[in-house]
């Protein structure tokens, strides 16, 4: 067993993606420091413009979720996953305007914090600098996780924040204010509750195929040595509305930060990456509760939608952060794309101290190596393979922070997007973004250009399109040598740039967002 907070050992070894480079130190980096430091400025609605014309098409509002403050006070969070988190939207009336705005989310760990000038004591993912003390650490469990920091969804035309939580905070698409926390219900359960924790779900819900509602899952934590704990497979029908689909009980917890859905079943795949309460509790963190067994193998739940009946397939040693998109086969079979990785080492690239460090971030702690899975329900039999890369983009294999065209959820498909750091062994700041083709890697593609950094893409369709990659690509990112942050414009076709647009102040990294249909 091995503590995720110790991890920054392994980075001995550097990892080159799209060449052989191996420099002492991320030195050809101007600004990406600032790209992690903190921005209080806000903004609502205000006009942006755009180099070129926008497609007459391009309607709706990006929505982007990160940290936008990691400190506060003489305090510091340990891990920028922990910043207060900050919206950031871009508005297309689609009349060839387009609107910014940014607002931190008004939680109750932000507002705590604002008024006591130092950082409230709730639970943190990897803890705060200096410290909690013992009635602090102690508060910060019984309080729990507050800040959702990592996505946005769209729960019936109700625009929520969200982190790997039970709960949410409503937010107002148009103006970005904070409407409120919401803590769903969770579903009656035919298993005991008795010293039960319901607190742990996703960041990533699912679209149930043909319905207007959506999958997620409930952890469900035992206080009780040797007692079991339990999985819920959940459908999400509105903001506040929970039913259960299935649900099972478990030795031990694993952490998941996603899934996937196809038209009959909800795949779960736990990975060896165990959470245990007790020592949550003891280190005031939620990675000083989880422990990754290297030896383990891992499990996927499929659950048949209809019936609720759980089938258990067993697969070697793997880690995933996110699932990308999963479909049935005609024999049957079921197809599943992730990154997979062989540690969950790669959040300590987020470490403050990592991000800051031009020696240790020419290192990756982990690669992500995209993959297929196929699972075989009736011989209970998966199969591993990865894809190789094509000519025009040798890195495309490493990519994270995967997207695809949302309407070929639940089918089969070709066009993958992310975001591949370090993608040629020069170190975290030389980020690319990728289109991997997974029918045919000659259609593999990549766009990168100096001192720019990128976060995860979305991919917005042309309503009138009919090929998969006909729309738009649109990534938050900062110009290192202006200093500035912009909304950046790709073709999906080409990956090259067809728009840009600059903000009128610094957006600091983001995690996740969607695309909405709401102006």
């Amino acid at each position: 067993m091995e503590r995720l907070y110790v991890v920054l050992a392994v980075l001995s070894v550097g990892l080159a993606l799209c060449a052989s480079v191996d420099l002492p130190q991320d030195d050809d980096a101007p600004g990406f420091d600032e790209w992690f430091l903190s921005n209080n400025q806000s903004y609502e609605n205000h006009p942006i413009h755009f180099e070129n014309p926008l497609p007459k098409w391009l309607r709706g509002t990006l929505i982007r979720n990160g940290a936008g403050q990691v400190e506060m006070g003489n305090r510091q969070f340990v891990n920028f996953f922990d910043g207060y988190a900050k919206l950031n939207s871009w508005k297309f009336p689609g009349n060839g305007s387009a609107f910014f705005s940014t607002k931190f989310i008004q939680s109750k760990v932000y507002t705590e914090s604002l008024a006591k000038n130092d950082i409230a004591p709730f639970l943190t993912f990897e803890g705060v600098s200096p410290p909690f003390g013992d009635v602090e650490r102690y508060e910060s469990f019984l309080l729990n996780m507050d800040n959702t920091v990592v996505n946005v969804f769209n729960y019936s035309n109700k625009i929520v924040a969200m982190n790997d939580i039970w709960k949410v905070y409503e937010i107002n698409p148009h103006t970005l204010d904070t409407i409120g926390v919401v803590n769903p219900p969770t579903p009656p359960s035919k298993f005991s509750n008795l010293a039960r924790l319901n607190v742990m779900s996703t960041a990533h819900p699912v679209a149930e195929h043909g319905t207007g509602a959506n999958f997620d899952i409930l952890n469900t934590f035992s206080l009780i040595p040797g007692t079991k704990e339990r999985l819920s497979v959940v459908r999400v029908t509105s903001l506040e509305g929970r039913e259960l689909v299935a649900e099972w009980e478990i030795d031990q917890t694993s952490y998941m930060h996603s899934f996937s859905v196809t038209p009959n079943y909800v795949i779960l795949l736990a990975a060896p990456y165990y959470i245990n309460m007790n020592d949550m509790l003891k280190y005031a963190s939620v990675v000083g509760g989880m422990q990754w067994n290297g030896q383990d193998n891992a499990t996927f739940y499929v659950v048949e939608i209809k019936t609720g009946k759980i089938h258990t397939l067993v697969t070697g040693n793997v880690f995933v952060i996110h699932h990308i998109n999963a479909f049935e086969l005609p024999d049957g079979k079921i197809a599943l794309d992730v990154p997979a990785q062989p540690n969950p080492y790669g959040f300590s690239m987020y470490d403050l101290s990592y991000i800051h460090n031009k020696t240790a971030r020419v290192h990756l702690p982990a690669k992500p190596v995209l993959t297929r899975f196929t699972l075989d329900l009736q011989t209970q039999s998966v199969q591993r393979v990865s894809f190789e890369d094509g000519p025009k983009a040798p890195c495309v294999g490493a990519l994270e922070m995967p997207v695809f065209n949302e309407n070929y959820r639940h089918m089969n498909y070709c066009y993958i997007y992310g975001q591949v750091i370090n993608y040629n062994g020069k170190g975290f700041s030389h980020i690319a973004l990728v289109k991997k083709d997974v029918c045919d890697n000659a259609g593999d593609l990549m766009y990168t250009a100096p001192h720019q950094y990128l976060t995860e893409p979305w991919f917005v369709p042309n309503p009138d399109g009919k090929a998969e990659d006909d729309g738009v690509l649109m990534a938050s990112a900062f110009d290192g040598d202006k200093k500035e942050s912009y909304l950046l414009m790709l073709d999906p076709k080409t990956m090259t740039v067809i728009n840009r647009s600059y903000m009128p102040t610094r957006v600091p990294f983001n995690f996740h967002g969607r695309f909405f249909d709401i102006v």
